[in-house]
């Protein structure tokens, strides 16, 4: 076969090319310190390297989530500290406030304590994370959980519902809660005493009733057990009532009548007749009273609206502490009757502390199992992203030995070439003319 001039040139320079393309590709891996450069190289490892990276950065991301969500719970368990600490000095103040050997000054003295216990615990409810987002009020982070308005009441503002509270994943099969919201800790505390009661507007009312006032007015008439038809048996104080309204045609005025709610019957007044078709004159707001209990309403209302009156369910930590600090600040009367008065605000005191100190540890309790989480899947996610680094060394990463064992060789085939190609391009006629 006849090789041209042209030929031997061209392939002398292709070997060349080829041998300083792999000497310089081993380079290229020794510098780096990566086996694979480009998917060419190991189209299956490449695959595994591209799955293992992104299993890693989702560890890292895990990881991230632990370090944010763990300063903002032991912070938050810091404050449930606090607040165990406050509400143990206020059963303090309540035993001493109801002891017999101190008089009217020293009562308002404790009445001044307890209300300072009540605003520190107000700026502990607000508090904020180095972040400078407030602890509990849930995905709102950036708004203040608590408000006291003109008359002193706190509220809750901040996210409540489903999803107010944010979740973070910690690892693919789990997320925790970083957080509680503050509703649930201070205001949405169990009723423990039996003798507070709540009354509230029907939420399709269509006209401007609004519940001024509701409390127990005579503990023996809310004690007392009733006979509302067969099957329907029971004391006062476990029992609901709805106040209905309706417009009497013919005389043009406001009515109500006092139901129970689970028997429909028309409940009766002290005098033993019947709480119906009573005209309301929103003009002279005078308490509805059944049952041992009084409803002030105000606004006008429509016909057919409802206010239903029942036993508290959840009472807050301020309205706790605000109502034993009155109690405490009003002159006691020298008869029987108000010392009862005063043992009686005592007694749900006590009991609503006692179980706001129950809902605390609950959540303190959750707040601790919430840390524990984080410890484990912190020693997990870096047991899992040594394992995941260790794997994709393997498949990835340079053998430096076998690299530089073939980055010698490759040199002795470039050299080789080089002299092979200055020895063929001699190989002309014209060398010998």
């Amino acid at each position: 076969m006849r090789l041209s001039t042209s030929q031997i040139f061209q392939s002398g320079l292709s070997a060349l090319q080829r041998a300083q393309s792999n000497l310089n590709h081993t380079n290229l891996q020794m510098a780096t310190g990566r086996r694979i450069l480009t998917p060419s190289d190991d189209p299956s490892g490449a695959t595994v390297s591209v799955q293992l990276s992104a299993a890693i950065n989702s560890t890292k991301q895990y990881q991230r989530n632990v370090d944010l969500a763990q300063p903002r719970l032991e912070q938050e368990e810091a404050q449930l500290d606090a607040y165990e600490n406050y509400m143990q000095r206020a059963r303090e103040l309540i035993v001493l406030g109801n002891n017999d050997s101190y008089n009217q000054a020293n009562r308002m003295t404790f009445a001044s304590e307890i209300r300072q216990l009540r605003e520190g615990l107000l700026g502990l409810a607000n508090s904020k994370d180095s972040n400078g987002e407030y602890l509990f009020s849930g995905t709102d982070s950036f708004v203040q959980p608590f408000v006291v308005d003109g008359d002193g009441k706190v509220s809750y503002v901040g996210a409540d519902g489903e999803g107010s509270v944010r979740n973070v994943a910690i690892s693919g099969t789990r997320s925790i809660q970083v957080g509680d919201t503050g509703k649930s800790i201070f205001m949405n505390i169990p009723e423990e005493s039996g003798k507070l009661i709540e009354a509230l507007p029907a939420e399709d009312n269509t006209g401007s009733l609004v519940v001024k006032g509701s409390e127990v007015t005579d503990y023996e008439e809310y004690g007392k057990s009733v006979d509302y038809g067969p099957g329907f048996e029971g004391p006062n104080s476990d029992r609901t009532f709805n106040i209905e309204f309706k417009l009497n045609t013919v005389t043009n005025q406001m009515e109500y009548t006092v139901f129970d709610a689970a028997s429909s019957s028309v409940v009766l007044d002290k005098s033993n007749q019947p709480i119906q078709d009573v005209v309301f004159d929103p003009a002279l707001p005078f308490p509805i009273q059944f049952a041992g209990r009084s409803v002030t309403l105000s606004g006008v209302p429509e016909d057919g609206d409802t206010v239903t009156s029942r036993p508290a369910r959840y009472v807050s930590i301020f309205d706790t502490l605000d109502s034993i600090a009155t109690a405490f600040e009003a002159p006691l009367a020298a008869d029987s009757a108000g010392r009862e008065t005063l043992s009686r605000a005592v007694d749900i005191a006590f009991k609503n502390i006692d179980s706001s100190l129950d809902r605390m540890n609950e959540v303190r309790t959750s707040v601790g199992l919430r840390l524990s989480a984080i410890d484990v899947q912190t020693d997990l996610n870096t047991q899992r992203n040594l394992n995941l680094n260790s794997t994709l060394s393997d498949v990835r990463d340079l053998d430096y030995a076998e690299a530089i064992s073939r980055f010698k060789m490759e040199q002795v085939v470039l050299e080789a070439a080089q002299q092979t190609y200055t020895q063929v391009t001699k190989m002309s006629l014209f060398d010998y003319m």
